[in-house]
C-alpha cells in the first residue's frame, strides 16, 4: 500500500502492522514516532535543534512569552503556519505587532523565523533502506504557488544534499522522505520534513530517480537495497491543462456517486505546454 495522502498516512503508521498481520500488505509508511516528527512542524523544529542541524528560530503559538521574544529577536517579517498540515494552508506573513497579536496565543499554530528567499528554496528527496541506509538523494531547487512546486530545477547542490543525506541518516526512515530547505546565511536550513512519497514524486521518477520502485523491489519483493542515480540535471515545469468530460459523466456521478467506466466519459486534455522530454 503506497500513498502520500496527509489524510491518510497517521492511521497507516499506526495500525500498519495490524494490517500487516491480517491481510499481508506491506504499508509503505514509517512508524508512528517518525512520522509524528515530520507530520507536526513543531516536533520537527524541536527534532532538528536537538540533533544539531541548522533550524529557524520559532516559538509554539500558545507561549505567548516565547512568541513576543521571538519577534524581538528576529523582527519582521515572521511566519505563522498550523503545526499540521501541508501545501501553505493557513500559512500567513506577520508583518508588524499588530499583526503578531493575531496568533499570539491561537492553538496548534507554529510561529517562525522567516529565513532565506524565495530564490534559495529546495526540495531534496532521499531513500532509506531497512537497515537505515540512505541509497539515494536527488535535490531540486524550486519555485512554489500556493504551497506547490510549478518549477523543479535538478543540480548538485552539495550543501544542501550533504544536510537532508545526514538528516535521513538520523531519522531512518522506512524508503522515503523529503524534506524542504532554504539557504540562510550560507548555510541550508530545513524548515519542512515529509516522512513519506511527496508530490514532486513523479518528478524524481521522471529525472531518473525512481523511490516508487525501489521501495517496492526492496521492501515488498525483497530484493538487497542498490543505489539510486545521481540526479544533478533536468527542470520541470507543471502546467495546469484543462479537462473535458461528457456531461452524461457528471449526470451519473451525481445520481449513483460513481462511474461505471471512467475513461468512457473523457473527450478531451487540453496538451498545450506537455511535449516529449529526455534527460540526461
Amino acid at each position: 500500500m503506497l500513498t502520500g495522502a496527509e489524510a491518510v498516512l497517521p492511521a497507516l503508521a499506526q495500525h500498519a502492522s495490524a494490517i500487516h498481520a491480517q491481510t499481508g500488505t506491506v504499508c509503505i509508511v514509517s512508524d508512528p514516532e517518525t512520522y509524528r516528527i515530520g507530520d507536526d512542524k513543531l516536533l520537527t523544529c524541536q527534532w532538528l535543534d536537538a540533533h544539531g542541524f541548522p533550524c529557524a528560530a520559532y516559538a509554539a503559538s500558545e507561549d505567548t512569552a516565547a512568541v513576543h521574544a521571538l519577534a524581538q529577536a528576529h523582527g519582521y517579517p515572521l511566519l505563522a503556519k498550523p503545526r499540521c498540515g501541508g501545501g501553505c494552508r493557513g500559512l500567513f506573513h506577520i508583518e508588524d505587532a499588530t499583526a503578531l497579536e493575531l496568533v499570539a496565543g491561537r492553538p496548534d499554530y507554529l510561529v517562525q523565523q522567516y529565513v532565506g528567499n524565495d530564490t534559495d528554496e529546495y526540495t531534496a528527496g532521499c531513500f532509506c533502506d531497512r537497515d537505515g541506509g540512505v541509497r539515494g538523494c536527488i535535490v531540486m531547487r524550486r519555485e512554489l504557488h500556493e504551497g506547490t512546486t510549478v518549477v523543479a530545477e535538478a543540480g548538485p547542490y552539495p550543501e544542501v544534499r550533504d544536510a537532508a543525506i545526514r538528516i535521513t541518516q538520523l531519522l531512518r526512515p522506512m524508503g522515503p522522505c523529503n524534506f524542504q530547505l532554504r539557504m540562510h546565511e550560507g548555510r541550508p536550513v530545513c524548515f519542512e520534513m515529509n516522512i513519506r512519497f511527496s508530490g514532486t514524486t513523479p518528478v524524481r521518477a521522471r529525472m531518473g530517480f525512481n523511490e516508487v520502485e525501489a521501495t517496492l523491489r526492496h521492501y515488498v519483493l525483497g530484493e538487497p537495497a542498490y543505489d539510486l542515480p545521481l540526479v544533478t540535471r533536468g527542470t520541470m515545469i507543471r502546467y495546469w491543462n484543462e479537462m473535458y468530460i461528457d456531461p452524461e459523466g457528471c449526470e451519473q456521478l451525481r445520481q449513483a456517486g460513481s462511474l461505471d467506466a471512467p475513461g468512457r466519459f473523457l473527450r478531451q486534455i487540453e496538451d498545450y505546454g506537455i511535449r516529449p522530454c529526455e534527460f540526461s
